[in-house]
């Protein structure tokens, strides 16, 4: 199935529309790898798809290992070392949880559950024994008991917002993502529909809700609590998938809650790299480097040949700086995320030549814009059903 443009467009308003570390929360971020010599293994999904693929850095090359048809909309799963994982299907209101052999490359189905419709991200608690999924298609979020790899929702939650300024993309309310802060009490949920943070405060399991307002009409989709490493964050950085900007808020601990104070507002976009047309554009995903120095920012429908990674470089007071622009080596660039080392990061491109693609990072945090290994987008299917969610496990 091939999306013309007025439905690829439909599709990305309905689907754009790791384990803990040590005394703080990181749910959003697998351990650094003991043996960084080693194929890194890549958890890929796409629709109808999962795919794991093995990536050799000295070499570059990109090699299928594991290539299962899995109908619905795989753009978001959750990995539990060993062998559990848990993946969306964004077309419905199933939660599937399949048992992952890494060592025999099998994948098979183990349970599946119902709750809200149109999942579009997952998150777990410091120890995964909770997790919470963004239901962009229902306008809710989900709680799910995970503990000792079981899968029994808890809770639904209405997002509360009120409704942005954007009649066709603000219809309804939107929850895009949820990110666990670094204390691990704290869950901050992104609505792309009513431009507000839903903060969910998961003390003694009550999961309740306080909703944050934000700019109004920016369409929050993803965000990143800086600093990582810490056992609290400091700020918190969003990518707006409507106005194409990257918000900062400080980000204040108080009793019972967060205190979110708007820090500064900075276009997704260098003066050197525009986008054709800005109000065409879609900001995809944001991802802050394990050093605290850098953050990353894929931007979609940017109108040139390639869409692209915009760098930028983050002082200690939380401030954004634009640094450089690479291409992502394909188009829709949906995600992208950090090799275990931090020397490389994965992308994945729904559509162009390239569907999945490995950019060199150097310590300077600098990318190179020549990819060190891909895979052409006609691996994964036909055109735009190129890799929606790309992730190292292992």
């Amino acid at each position: 199935m091939k999306f013309t443009s007025t439905g690829l467009m439909a599709s990305l308003a309905a689907s754009a529309s790791a384990s803990a570390l040590p005394q703080f929360a990181r749910s959003s971020y697998p351990a650094p790898s003991a043996s960084a010599s080693s194929p890194a293994r890549i958890l890929l999904g796409n629709p109808g798809h999962i795919y794991v693929a093995d990536f050799t850095p000295k070499t570059g090359k990109f090699e299928i290992s594991i290539n299962e048809t899995i109908e619905g909309g795989n753009s978001w799963m959750a990995f539990a070392k060993p062998n559990l994982l848990y993946a969306v299907d964004e077309n419905s209101n199933e939660l599937r949880l399949f048992n992952l052999d890494l060592k025999t490359n099998e994948l098979n189905l183990t349970t599946k559950k119902t709750a809200s419709t149109g999942v579009v991200h997952l998150e777990f608690n410091s120890d995964k024994s909770r997790m919470v999924g963004a239901a962009y298609g229902n306008g809710t979020i989900d709680v799910w008991n995970t503990k000792d790899g079981g899968l029994e929702l808890i809770k639904t939650i209405k997002s509360p917002g009120k409704l942005g300024p954007n009649k066709e993309r603000q219809d309804a309310s939107h929850p895009h993502q949820a990110n666990l802060d670094p204390s691990g009490r704290y869950f901050a949920v992104n609505d792309l529909g009513t431009d507000s943070v839903v903060l969910i405060d998961s003390k003694n399991d009550a999961f309740t809700d306080k909703n944050i307002p934000i700019e109004a009409g920016c369409g929050p989709r993803h965000g990143v609590f800086y600093p990582r490493g810490q056992d609290k964050a400091t700020h918190y950085i969003i990518a707006c998938e409507l106005s194409n900007q990257a918000l900062v808020y400080s980000v204040t601990y108080e009793a019972n809650t967060l205190a979110f104070k708007h820090y500064q507002s900075i276009s997704t976009y260098g003066k050197d790299a525009p986008a054709k047309d800005i109000k065409k554009a879609a900001v995809g995903e944001i991802i802050l480097a394990p050093n605290n120095k850098d953050v990353y920012i894929s931007n979609r429908l940017s109108g040139q040949k390639t869409d692209s990674i915009a760098r930028f470089t983050i002082a200690e007071c939380g401030t954004l700086t634009y640094a450089e622009t690479v291409s992502s080596g394909g188009l829709l660039p949906r995600m992208m995320s950090f090799s275990l080392t931090a020397k490389h990061i994965f992308v994945g491109n729904q559509d162009g030549t390239n569907g999945l693609v490995a950019l060199k990072r150097g310590s300077d945090g600098k990318l190179v814009e020549k990819p060190v290994g891909s895979l052409p987008g006609s691996v994964f299917g036909e055109p735009q059903f190129g890799p929606q969610y790309v992730q190292q496990i292992a």
